[in-house]
């Protein structure tokens, strides 16, 4: 995706070109298809360009509406016909023609804020309302644009690269102590607000930024409706609305020309591709489809492939399969990522995703399409049954019985429920005994300073665990993980199945029988997939890629005996070393934990990042 940097100076403060030329300067690896900066008085940009073959970009932002309104960000738009049609019904110029981010600010002018619910696709931007003197920015539901911003004396720095931002003015080289010792603990921060520098924030997914007045607030604009079930006609209808939508969101994902696939063998992105297949067919079109699938052959033995071939033959897609002779750990790549990282072989990851972008810009996924079709069935037993729909329940239940042979899992957390009873509560893990103590106080006190601004979310009748997860961020932070603003390689990832129609759909879906074992997946993609993809069962990895390292192949970091003078503020290095050492033959990842931070904070000391 092409990148941004946004700077707006309230202290009135003109902004300087000089500034903007070295911001631009750092951007650039993002958009070498062109690179535009703009100021005006206060307000001042960065644009670096990216051309995907996304037919409603534009080459040069911002984007202007009369005097009043100021858009920068990357803006992905679906449902533009509803839109267009109603921003026409209000005498609004949009067409066709109007590309997303102006039509955005078509949208804006018309409903101000009110226009963010109207909004589905990718996005991440600022708005700057001359009028009302106030600076609005949004992130979208699944967070697949990243957004970063920075709050200093006044003035307010926004932009979709991390390590750009950390060009804004003010903005130290402090590390943030809470997500340090997240990372310490856990190889990641839960707080889907900070990042690991102090002065830096995310937008956390589905939430708006708003500055107005000299103060900032962050507030949740976007969360997932709870519907009734749905209670249709037959099992056709449930199929057809599935595949509908699908195709929907498959198709306004779709650029115009080459578009790359991930292709892991299974239902998900095996149901993306299908759909693909299909629109390129019908629209008597052919775009270069081609499927990738990541192998971790020959470090042991992954089915992935195999599966991935037959899907692959089965559509007529082109495939290639991304495997080398020699799979290690890589312990210094992690340095190069703007914060620290637990995975190891992220060197590899680079070269997979270079060899993907050298076909297309982007690549379509599978991701989202667990959260909901590897649902419970005991939420749903205990909906039916509270309402006194007796014959529903047989209905779902029976009729599961009769075509599987067995009562779907119900998954109802029974197990922990009977600990609670006997009085076994899960214990908290006491802190490691290398964590630096005046650290380890520190943010013992200062833990349960968790991004808590949003509303809390009611409970789903039908799919809680579902619903929780699909609001925690988790899938922002894997969409930031893929982001050139990490990799450095500019692929850009669509999600079709994280699509909110999707979501919306499944959500209202009666978890028995459409959520037990993909069962909705299976059946809508019978015909279009092969047999045994659609016979097999969803598994995890067969076995973990480091601990096969470490087991099999006698692959050991190596800690430095003196690390960056800056980790001993964190970690008691020697009490760490000697922990490291002692389990021999023993595998956790906890251990590596504070080595991918060493090793992170010797490349920014390295770099001047940090003095």
């Amino acid at each position: 995706m092409s990148g941004f940097f946004g700077v707006l100076r309230t202290d009135g403060a003109a902004v300087e070109q000089r500034f903007l030329d070295r911001v631009g300067e750092r951007l650039r690896f993002r958009g070498p298809d062109g690179g535009y900066s703009w100021t005006s008085n206060s307000f001042g940009s960065c644009f670096a360009y990216l051309e995907t073959g996304t037919r409603h970009q534009l080459r040069v932002q911002p984007v202007r509406l009369g005097e009043r309104f100021t858009l920068l960000g990357e803006v992905r738009l679906d449902a533009r016909r509803e839109l267009i049609r109603e921003l026409q019904e209000k005498q609004q110029s949009a067409s066709e023609e109007t590309s997303d981010p102006e039509l955005l600010l078509l949208a804006w002018s018309e409903w101000g804020e009110a226009a963010l619910a109207k909004f589905l696709g990718d996005f991440s931007f600022g708005l700057w309302d001359a009028s009302l003197q106030s600076l609005v920015c949004a992130r979208d539901f699944a967070g697949a644009r990243p957004f970063y911003y920075a709050w200093r004396d006044g003035v307010c720095c926004f932009s979709n690269t991390l390590n750009v931002l950390r060009l804004a003015p003010g903005v130290s080289n402090a590390l943030d102590a809470f997500y340090v010792r997240d990372f310490l603990l856990n190889g990641w921060c839960g707080d889907p607000a900070r990042t690991v520098w102090r002065d830096l924030r995310r937008l956390p997914a589905g939430h708006k930024l708003i500055l107005s007045g000299g103060q900032i607030q962050v507030q949740r604009f976007r969360s997932l409706p709870i519907e009734e079930a749905l209670r249709l006609k037959d099992d056709g209808e449930y199929l057809e609305n599935y595949r509908e939508l699908l195709t929907q969101a498959v198709g306004e994902r779709l650029p115009e020309g080459k578009v790359s696939f991930y292709l892991s063998g299974g239902l998900d992105s095996g149901s993306v591709c299908a759909t693909a297949a299909r629109i390129a067919k019908n629209d008597r079109v052919s775009p270069a489809l081609k499927a990738f699938t990541i192998s971790w052959r020959p470090l042991f033995e992954d089915p992935d492939p195999e599966f991935a071939q037959l899907t692959a033959e089965r559509l007529g897609l082109a495939h290639e399969i991304l495997e080398e002779k020699s799979i290690r750990p890589d312990e210094g790549e992690a340095a190069t990522w703007p914060e620290p990282t637990a995975e190891l072989f992220l060197d590899r990851e680079r070269r997979f995703y270079e060899t993907i972008s050298q076909h297309a810009r982007i690549v379509l996924s599978g991701d989202g399409g667990d959260d909901v079709l590897s649902g419970q069935s005991w939420p749903y037993f205990r909906y039916l049954y509270a309402r006194g729909h007796w014959s529903d329940l047989l209905r779902s239940f029976g009729g599961y019985l009769g075509r599987h042979g067995r009562l779907p899992p119900l998954r109802g957390g029974f197990r922990n429920k009977v600990r609670r009873l006997i009085g076994k509560q899960q214990v908290s893990e006491p802190l490691p005994a290398w964590l630096n103590d005046g650290f380890a106080k520190c943010s013992r006190e200062t833990s349960g300073a968790r991004f808590e601004k949003s509303l809390p979310l009611e409970e789903h009748p039908l799919h809680p665990a579902a619903y929780r997860a699909l609001h925690a961020g988790y899938w922002a932070s894997v969409h930031e993980s893929e982001d050139a603003g990490c990799t450095g390689v500019n692929l850009e990832s669509r999600a079709p199945l994280l699509d909110l129609r999707i979501l919306r759909f499944l959500l209202r879906l009666p978890p028995v029988p459409w959520c037990v074992n993909k069962e909705l997946s299976r059946r809508a993609m019978k015909g279009g997939l092969p047999d045994r993809v659609l016979a097999r069962a969803k598994a995890p990895l067969l076995e973990d890629p480091l601990e096969v390292c470490w087991k099999r192949h006698g692959w050991r970091p190596s800690p430095e005996k003196d690390p960056p003078k800056m980790v001993h503020e964190f970690v008691k290095w020697e009490s760490w070393l000697a922990t490291f050492e002692k389990p021999k033959g023993y595998f956790t990842y906890e251990y590596l934990y504070p080595l991918s931070f060493s090793h992170w904070l010797k490349a920014i000391e390295n770099e001047g990042g940090i003095q």
